[in-house]
């Protein structure tokens, strides 16, 4: 009898453990039945779309920003050229001042957007398909891979503002030269040519430091051309300067050495550029040489960004197992 009973006993434990195996896994392929964000998955974390997505809606904003200002550093830096060019070099200094704080401020707001969007959950985790949908996960990325449009800029900007800089101050050294010698010229017609030899003197350290200004260029661009209006300056500098020396000593009396400066001054003049716009091509030349890559890579930049924004904007955001309208 007690034998019996032991055997029923353990039948019945035998039968409740099968049971409660059976229920356990029922509720597994239950709970299996739900995709994560479900009426019948509140064992998971819920829907993750809506979260992220107001998240990155706000990082697109943020990265709208920095479009923006990545814009009007190209357009400081177009500005900085023209000023350049057309050796102005008050323009060029306020739009160097300019662009000096936009790119500044470029790199802060490349910085905290990486951080903004490094701190988004759940997207860039292994597990990311459970919480959000793919297209969450495609717009978070392409917000990411847009930041690297900026990587570079603060040394673009740094070679094209020592440029504009240098050559601004090329420009002036030059246009300020050209002016002295008009002046001596003058004196010269007057027969005041101790006059103006000291002013030939003057115009030849605007030469001196335009050839020092030159050496920082010649770094960065080909200074070529910018050597030889140096040269030919120079030259006619010291042809005029010996003429009024000659004159000087012999008075109206005409002197083989006389005949000789003379000689050398039409010599050296006829080599000079026939006007001013030889110094407009220098510029022009210098800009070319090298500011003008720095131009151009931050336009690069500004349109990536706005490629970006577009492919956000376009992204659709719908949440995982939803249906997609098909």
């Amino acid at each position: 009898m007690r034998d019996g009973l032991r055997r029923f006993a353990g039948a019945a434990l035998w039968l409740l453990i099968i049971v409660a195996i059976a229920l356990g896994a029922a509720g597994i392929v239950t709970g299996l039945d739900h995709p994560p964000g479900t009426p019948g998955r509140t064992d998971l974390p819920t829907n993750g779309d809506p979260e992220v997505t107001a998240q990155l809606d706000a990082a697109e904003a943020d990265l709208r920003a920095l479009s923006d200002q990545v814009e009007a550093l190209g357009t400081q830096a177009r500005e900085a050229l023209a000023a350049l060019n057309g050796t102005d070099a008050a323009a060029g200094e306020t739009a160097i001042a300019a662009g000096d704080a936009l790119v500044a401020d470029v790199i802060l707001r490349t910085a905290r957007l990486r951080t903004e969007l490094a701190t988004v959950p759940y997207v860039g985790t292994p597990t990311a398909g459970l919480f959000v949908s793919d297209a969450v996960v495609q717009r978070h990325a392409v917000l990411a891979a847009a930041l690297d449009a900026t990587e570079g800029l603060d040394t673009d900007w740094a070679r094209l503002s020592a440029g504009s800089v240098a050559a601004t101050k090329m420009s002036g050294y030059l246009a300020e030269h050209d002016r002295i010698m008009g002046e001596a010229v003058t004196k010269g017609r007057l027969a005041k040519y101790d006059a103006a030899i000291k002013l030939i003197d003057q115009a030849a350290l605007q030469i001196t430091a335009a050839r020092d200004q030159r050496n920082g260029l010649a770094q960065t661009v080909d200074v070529s051309v910018l050597d030889e209006w140096l040269n030919r300056n120079a030259d006619y500098d010291v042809a005029l300067k010996n003429l009024y020396k000659a004159i000087k000593k012999v008075g109206k009396k005409v002197t083989a050495s006389t005949r000789a400066a003379v000689k050398a001054e039409a010599d050296a003049r006829a080599r000079l550029p026939p006007d001013s716009r030889a110094l407009v091509i220098i510029m022009a030349d210098i800009g070319r040489s090298g500011m003008n890559g720095a131009v151009i890579d931050i336009e690069e930049a500004r349109a990536k960004l706005s490629d970006a924004i577009d492919a956000s904007t376009a992204t659709p955001s719908a949440a995982p197992g939803a249906p997609d309208g098909s």
